[in-house]
């Protein structure tokens, strides 16, 4: 390899072009050795250009990093004791947890635990000016417990079957955040952070200078195997330049997740103690405090006596304290539920007396859906749900997302252990930035018990669009007799009859509409996100402005063969309502509740096998 020297006189800034400012190589004469030449050094300067613009990528991206762990109150450094308490209101419940077990495998990696140790100053403050946790108290007392013991926070009887006690074991302590948390050192050196965002100019300069010196000193030792040797370095530093910035790229997508799963927890800008919504309101109820804030007060509604109780500094007496504590709690986790997900209405040993209480202060005791709006869902809004819910013709539906693929990957199995076990399905996809479209088929996908055939049955589907291909959302039935559902095994395929068409699953008809996923020609295509769709002529509702092919059929989609960027499947489930036994009148514990279903239904049932 030809040693490049530099100019004799040279500016320690690089060309405003990012040019290579090395001198020209010299020419051999021989035009392929020449060619060759200039390819090897026109990479070497798109390298050397690379690697300065990443550079300026990777300080960008710590800066981002900084500002997000130290957004909302965080620390950068685990601060206090290892062997010392944090002393935390839980919900109106004063607790001393330890730190030294938050650090402890399986502890570490749940959201509470990185709350508690990096972001305690970002909770709201009692009016002693405690952190306070708005959650279930009962729930945190369980956890200090456990903590002591076992590596695992696990929720034993009868808390294992309480609505607010599973909500927030699975927010706080389930859900992991794929962040490290790094103990405590006894002492830090002090280091200035800004000294890690840049390099100096003049280290920078003596560094390349050894580089020039070392090229030359090899050169004129004339070891074989040099070039060799410069590529490896540059195929391992590649490698390990790519390993790093994906786990730097995990690293700000967990801190975004993170703040996005407890930003109802945390501090607002507007303050607390004054009157805002951090406030913490408390009422005493026998001999329990029960506390939370004005914002989760505020959404249940100024008129209400649930916000009217802790607004009037009495104490209470005409409920039990734990199920004021649960009714609080329902309106604390409806508030706190992210997007897309169903809230549990209170659940006791009386549940005459818990639905009465939980309506006596202003709350519709039924599940409670959290809406979609800011949750990147294709279904964009909470108008755009209820439309869609409207088109099942169910009474009181509630949805629940199931499957996400880019969440859950766009594998068949994968989908198919999401869905497993549930009716009701509601496919939305995502086609580009304009084209948002699904089907709802009142039925389960139900592979066949072989796995390398397919299942063909008959069952209720119709074909909707959100945007791109209507301008409102938009539900396009088919005739009965042409509505189907093709699921392949896990081995097999759905086959097209008419067409050199395969896919894993089928719905609808070639003749009316269809959507297949893992469409290909021959097929099947290697995951899920490779689709076609397409709905005849006559299918079509009015106000179609979608492509049409020459015989005038169209397609939700941007075109009828697609690679979707997103896919949902919501479960859409009818409302069961918990209403007492007319004849329990003594409302004893665990008597008198009985189910019953606000709108039957029969399930689809499959029709035929088919080995296709």
């Amino acid at each position: 390899m030809f040693a490049k020297k530099r100019k004799a006189q040279e500016s320690p800034e690089s060309p405003a072009d990012g040019s290579d400012d090395f001198e020209p190589l010299p020419s051999i004469c021989r035009p392929t050795i020449d060619r060759e030449l200039q390819e090897a050094d026109e990479a070497l300067a798109a390298i050397q250009k690379s690697a300065k613009q990443m550079r300026k990528k990777l300080r960008q991206q710590a800066k981002t990093i900084k500002d997000l762990i130290t957004r909302n109150g965080g620390q950068l450094m685990v601060t206090g004791r290892l062997d010392g308490e944090i002393e935390i209101n839980v919900g109106g419940t004063v607790l001393c947890v330890p730190r030294k077990p938050l650090l402890l495998p399986g502890v570490s990696e749940s959201i509470i635990a990185y709350l508690l140790l990096y972001h305690l100053d970002g909770l709201p403050k009692d009016a002693e000016g405690r952190p306070f946790l708005n959650a279930d108290p009962v729930t945190g007392v369980g956890a200090a417990d456990a903590q002591g013991e076992s590596h695992e926070i696990l929720l034993t009887p009868p808390h294992d079957t309480d609505s607010s006690s599973l909500f927030w074991h699975h927010l706080l302590f389930t859900t992991k955040t794929g962040l490290d948390i790094d103990a405590p050192a006894e002492t830090a050196a002090h280091t200035n952070d800004d000294d890690h965002m840049q390099l100096d100019a003049l280290e920078l300069e003596s560094e390349e200078e050894e580089g020039e010196e070392g090229e030359e000193d090899d050169e004129d030792e004339g070891k074989e195997g040099e070039e060799g040797d410069h590529m490896a370095t540059v195929k391992s530093s590649t490698a390990s330049l790519d390993a790093s910035v994906g786990r730097l790229g995990e690293v700000q997508r967990g801190l975004a997740n993170f703040h996005k799963t407890v930003k109802p927890l945390l501090a607002t800008e507007e303050g607390g103690q004054g009157g805002g919504v951090d406030e913490i309101r408390s009422v005493r109820v026998l001999d329990k405090t029960v506390s939370t804030t004005a914002a989760t007060l505020a959404r249940v509604g100024r008129d209400k006596r649930l916000y009217t109780t802790f607004h009037s500094g009495s104490s209470v007496s005409c409920i039990r304290p734990n199920h004021l504590m649960k009714v609080i709690d329902f309106a604390r986790r409806r508030r706190c539920a992210p997007p897309g997900s169903i809230v549990k209405s209170p659940t006791a040993s009386n549940c005459r007396q818990i639905q009465g209480d939980t309506e006596m202060y202003g709350l519709k005791y039924e599940p409670f859906f959290s809406g979609v709006a800011g949750g990147g869902f294709v279904i964009e809004t909470d108008d755009e749900m209820a439309e869609l819910l409207k088109m099942t013709g169910k009474t009181s539906p509630m949805p629940s997302l199931v499957y996400k693929g880019s969440r859950d990957t766009y594998a068949f199995p994968k989908m198919l252990e999401c869905v497993a076990g549930k009716s009701g399905l509601l496919f939305a996809l995502r086609d580009g930035d304009a084209h948002r479209f699904g089907c709802f088929i009142d039925s389960p996908l139900d592979p066949p018990k072989d796995p390398t055939k397919a299942n063909i049955y008959k069952a209720p589907v119709f074909f909707y669009a959100l945007s791109g291909a209507y301008e409102t959302p938009t539900k396009i039935e088919l005739p009965e007799r042409r509505q189907s559902v093709g699921v392949a095994g896990t081995q097999g395929v759905v086959k097209a009859h008419n067409m050199d068409y395969r896919a894993k699953v089928a719905m609808g008809g070639i003749a009316c509409g269809h959507l297949w996923l893992g469409w290909g020609q021959p097929g099947p295509a290697a995951d899920l996100s490779r689709c076609h769709q397409g709905i005849n002529k006559e299918c079509l509702s009015e106000g179609y402005r979608g492509r049409r092919d020459s015989t005038g059929n169209g397609t939700l989609a941007k075109s009828e063969t697609f690679t979707c960027d997103e896919m949902e499947i919501w479960q859409v489930d009818f409302h069961r309502l918990t209403i007492p036994n007319v004849e329990d009148t003594t409302g004893a514990a665990g008597s008198g509740c009985v189910e019953v279903i606000a709108q039957s239904r029969a399930e689809a049932q499959p029709l035929s096998q088919s080995s296709k």
